[in-house]
């Protein structure tokens, strides 16, 4: 399967924040649309990303930030286009910050980055972390509602991208779908081989977007890591 259009994230798992796990997939998934916060005029959305020393305290491994990416919507990603993917509606979960989920929103700022963990033996994990703003928390809200309900029906299903021009073929199979009143999360496979987990949270204004992936390989506890990483970036945003 072609590489994904941004840097595929991994990260280690946080014990203190697993109880943010969701309902079961077999369930409907409950959606409860919080009253909405005023964001603070003076946030900036670079704060609501994970720091280094964050990370290295949550996973034990010392790591590296990529370079910080912010700006207007046209720092969505582009990687998938709706054509190319089937089912369209699961192309949230399989893959992160992408134009053609985000674009039928009204965003107004992206911010993102990525982060690399390991030893001189190479990279234990990885991590993608992006930050969408909204024009409103109303926004925001009603589009974390349309994608848990997007996720919860995609569990299980498989995820075909094709991209003859790109050279870039292949599957993914969803699973592990959980949804709570703030955090969506799933489990991705990908045909060649590799783990990805997924996590998407909403607070005030904003939605955040993470992936993570482990060279370790899955490990049976679902997206935990991504979901620590997901309440880590609400609670810096101040609602959660």
């Amino acid at each position: 399967m072609g590489r994904r259009a941004a840097v595929t994230t991994a990260v280690g798992a946080c014990a203190l924040l697993a109880a943010a796990c969701a309902s079961p997939a077999g369930e409907p998934p409950v959606v409860r649309i919080a009253e909405a916060v005023a964001p603070s005029p003076d946030r900036t959305l670079d704060q609501a990303l994970p720091t280094v020393e964050e990370m290295t305290s949550m996973f034990g491994a010392a790591g590296l930030m990529g370079q910080l990416v912010e700006g207007g919507p046209d720092m969505l990603l582009q990687g998938v286009r709706e054509a190319e993917a089937s089912p369209p509606d699961c192309v949230s979960t399989g893959y992160q910050l992408q134009k053609v989920v985000y674009q039928s929103a009204p965003v107004r700022s992206v911010v993102s980055q990525s982060w690399a963990g390991g030893d001189a033996n190479g990279p234990s994990a990885t991590g993608f972390f992006g930050v969408v703003q909204f024009a409103d928390a109303d926004a925001a809200q009603q589009f974390f509602a349309a994608s848990a309900d997007k996720w919860h029906r995609c569990n299980g299903k498989t995820l075909e991208l094709r991209q003859p021009e790109r050279g870039g073929d292949g599957s993914s199979r969803i699973t592990d779908v959980g949804v709570d009143s703030s955090i969506v999360s799933a489990v991705v496979m990908q045909d060649a081989g590799s783990t990805v987990q997924r996590a998407l949270g909403v607070a005030a204004d904003c939605v955040v977007d993470v992936e993570i992936s482990d060279a370790a390989g899955p490990d049976g506890t679902g997206a935990r890591d991504a979901v620590a990483v997901a309440n880590l970036m609400l609670q810096k945003i101040g609602v959660r």
